[in-house]
């Protein structure tokens, strides 16, 4: 059974958007977090808790960089406990939140720390933190290396950890510790390739894949018209390329499948002023085969097959990426997968 989420835009429309998505069978709902390209996420996540019922809430994705990771713990705790048990925490390394000031994102040792700190303390346990600016006050205790936390007001209900990336290395430590993984691509010979580093992290740590939220983020657009359909989602194909390229600096070329390498070939300097946006220049070498490769475009029966081929290599959730959309987009998109698709599936 594949559910369905859907990522929004952070802004004033985003309240409705989500109960509209809820009520056509969304089970998921997410906002992103790069905080110059979009609106601060943490008052967002407090507006889709409040205008939602039973959809799980969450970031896809936060990073352990851009705020303190006690920061982070704390806002979902809070947030857990306001929602009744409905909050996601979602973790990646931090791409566009951090590339956008001139930063890198988290190196994976770093990532896999913090990840498992934040998880932690989010979730009521006690954790040892490591200060960045040791203090120099009496409390402090002098020479420690690090300072035991703990939220005591967290509240009992477990937060799941949803783990976002694309290398084998991420990928097989998230089937070890992650209760879902982000997928961001839709090509199903690479989401195949993907969910096996996943597997084996599970089978390693002794769990079940059957355990893990398979999640696949792409964007979408249900249309007779496939050429209209592909220049909706035409953006979305280079963002991937991106982080293929930034693969290259630690992978050889023939350790990746050829259908990830495709994105890229002639590939255009990234922009990411223009992260996610429909038009942007960067896209523009983008075709629509690769657009159709990459995401889930054309009429209704063809976004259903690609969701069932998808379904059969362990995935678990579609999540469609509403970034960019217009309101009348994002209802139209929803109403044909309610009516249309999903039926289908």
């Amino acid at each position: 059974m594949v559910s369905l989420g859907a990522q929004f835009d952070t802004g004033p429309a985003l309240a409705s958007q989500a109960r509209f998505a809820e009520d056509n069978g969304f089970e998921f709902v997410y906002v992103p977090d790069s905080p110059i390209n979009w609106r601060e996420m943490s008052p967002y996540l407090t507006v889709l808790m409040q205008n939602t019922k039973t959809a799980k809430v969450g970031a896809c994705v936060t990073n352990p960089v851009s705020r303190n990771p006690t920061v982070v713990a704390s806002l979902h705790a809070a947030l857990q406990e306001l929602s009744g048990g409905r909050m996601i925490l979602g973790l990646g390394r931090g791409d566009s939140a951090l590339r956008r000031l001139g930063e890198q994102p988290a190196r994976l040792k770093e990532f896999k720390e913090t990840a498992h700190l934040i998880h932690r303390l989010a979730n009521g346990e006690e954790v040892a933190y490591s200060a960045m600016q040791p203090s120099d006050e009496d409390w402090y205790i002098q020479g420690a290396e690090t300072v035991p936390l703990s939220l005591e007001w967290a509240p009992p209900a477990r937060i799941p950890l949803y783990i976002a990336g694309y290398g084998p290395k991420v990928l097989h430590w998230a089937g070890q510790v992650a209760d879902g993984v982000f997928l961001q691509i839709a090509e199903p010979a690479t989401v195949e390739w993907h969910i096996g580093f996943i597997r084996a992290g599970a089978l390693e740590a002794g769990r079940k894949i059957d355990e893990i939220d398979i999640v696949v983020c792409t964007p979408s657009w249900v249309s007779d018209d496939l050429h209209d359909a592909c220049n909706r989602v035409r953006s979305f194909p280079s963002y991937v390329a991106n982080h293929v390229t930034d693969m290259l600096r630690f992978h050889s070329r023939s350790s990746l499948p050829p259908t990830f390498l495709q994105c890229v070939q002639d590939k255009a300097q990234y922009d990411y002023r223009e992260h996610t946006r429909s038009g942007a220049d960067h896209a523009s070498y983008i075709s629509d085969e690769l657009a159709e490769s990459y995401t889930i475009v054309g009429t209704a029966e063809r976004c259903a097959e690609k969701i069932r081929r998808l379904s059969a290599l362990g995935v678990t959730q579609i999540c469609l990426y509403y970034l960019g959309y217009s309101d009348a987009d994002i209802r139209t998109t929803t109403e044909a997968y309610a009516r249309n698709v999903m039926p289908e599936v």
